[in-house]
């Protein structure tokens, strides 16, 4: 019975958090240009798939499965052939997983220093996978690197306030006390 309630209040924490996503995406796409000038967008849902990646509580089918949603969220708002977003959001949240699982470390300076180095590896997957699509995006190597840290760098600048936000929805995505 106890796992049960368990598994019904994390599925609740998942649809919230999406929820949650899914209204900070119209507010970004709304008011883009006076948030976030080009090339400094972050990617606010990165945050919250790598705070559930890195969270001792959560279990990896439901983290993975709330990734997918966001990720397809961000597939839907940007118009991106469906599954792009999903797919490295998806990507994100294992190698959160996988950080998570084999460093101890806890912190403020962790989920910066997680947020921007994967910003940039997925955000460089991404652009990648792109590439190959139909009618996809050609860049410069100088600024496809500028927009991928520019990005980067404001979605880590975001990501201690979106994790605190994670661990406020969902407290089984509390951090550990190491």
């Amino acid at each position: 019975m106890h796992r049960r309630v368990e598994g019904m209040h994390g599925a609740r924490a998942s649809i919230i958090m999406v929820f949650v996503v899914f209204a900070m995406l119209l507010t970004q796409s709304a008011f883009s240009r006076v948030l976030a000038p080009y090339p400094f967008s972050p990617y606010l849902g990165l945050p919250f798939v790598l705070a559930l990646g890195t969270a001792p509580g959560v279990r990896i089918l439901r983290g993975a499965t709330t990734a997918f949603a966001i990720g397809y969220l961000y597939d839907v708002f940007t118009a991106n052939p469906l599954g792009l977003h999903t797919f490295v959001f998806v990507v994100g949240y294992l190698a959160a997983w996988l950080v998570g699982y084999l460093l101890t470390f806890r912190g403020i300076a962790f989920e910066v220093i997680l947020t921007f180095v994967l910003t940039v590896l997925l955000g460089g997957l991404l652009e990648l996978i792109r590439g190959f699509t139909p009618g996809g995006m050609s860049w410069n190597g100088v600024s496809m690197m500028i927009a991928l840290f520019a990005s980067a760098f404001a979605t880590a600048f975001v990501a201690p306030i979106l994790f605190a936000l994670v661990r406020w929805i969902d407290p089984a995505s509390a951090r550990s006390t190491t």
